[in-house]
């Protein structure tokens, strides 16, 4: 089943394979959480501390767990087409549990966190749940990157009403007279009419794609990943800015979607930035 009802420049059922690759990683964590308590002693640990710190610390183990198995069953119920038919369905049904479960797990470790150093009290099991709870947030950060872009696709728009299919079919307009509208960040002023032009359209546009493009190179090479990686996404929006045709750039931008989107600290980066790409493909 294919959620994308309408052409699209995102590949809509790429994105929602990466959501679901996070029950995977659910999965392991909770594996994880129940090798610390079951092989490294965890609450054994926990003995030597008084009663009050031992049950803060405790959360650790209880809070975390229960996050990752929530999570596993929230991603699959929100990603199973009989429960979420539509792509409105599953972004909404998923969106609302994200924030709570994230709340919880990140509260949880950062008030674990301050009291062992407070305590002095570095236990590896508890070190290594802290950094579980820390995958897990950045886990649901990535998920909520993607959800974001899939409410600004078109199937999604559709379905929630903000447009029509006569927006996105050009045989279904009446016929209008066109306006230039173009509205893009250098100030309309500088295109003037008549002869007295001394910046076309097109050269605006070529100007404000070049800004971004760049602005996402400082990213990539910013960034803590493997040079191989960078020059991998470097090719990806190279591509994109040199395009022909607007084949050519949908190809690029998926391709940067693609090499992007399963490296969670890189893409909650650069997501904000894949609206403004979108903007060039028509």
């Amino acid at each position: 089943m294919s959620y994308a009802i309408t052409n699209e420049i995102i590949d809509i059922d790429q994105q929602i394979e990466i959501i679901k690759v996070k029950r995977k990683n659910m999965k392991e964590y909770e594996e994880q959480f129940i090798h610390h308590k079951s092989i490294e002693h965890f609450y054994d640990c926990l003995k030597r501390l008084e009663p009050e710190d031992n049950f803060l610390i405790s959360k650790i183990y209880g809070k975390g767990r229960d996050t990752v198995i929530s999570l596993n069953s929230i991603i699959f119920d929100s990603t199973y087409p009989p429960i979420t038919p539509t792509l409105k369905k599953l972004v909404d049904h998923l969106s609302v549990n994200l924030k709570y479960h994230k709340n919880i797990c990140e509260s949880t470790y950062k008030a674990v966190e301050e009291r062992i150093h407070e305590l002095e009290f570095y236990e590896w099991s508890i070190l290594e749940m802290i950094n579980i709870c820390k995958y897990i947030c950045a886990d649901i950060d990535q998920i909520s990157d993607i959800l974001n872009l899939l409410k600004q696709t078109k199937t999604y728009r559709l379905q929630k009403g903000t447009i029509q299919m006569d927006d996105i079919d050009p045989i279904m307009k009446p016929n209008t007279t066109i306006q230039n509208n173009y509205n893009a960040p250098i100030q309309q002023s500088m295109i003037q009419s008549g002869h007295n032009n001394t910046m076309t359209v097109n050269q605006i546009n070529n100007q404000a794609l070049q800004q971004v493009c760049n602005q996402i190179r400082e990213v990539i090479n910013n960034s803590q990943e493997p040079n191989p990686i960078k020059q991998t996404l470097n090719t990806d929006i190279n591509n994109f800015e040199n395009a022909k045709g607007n084949t050519e750039r949908k190809s690029a931008l998926e391709s940067l979607l693609s090499n992007s989107a399963s490296i969670a600290t890189l893409w909650s980066s650069l997501a904000p930035y894949i609206p403004e790409l979108m903007k060039y493909i028509g």
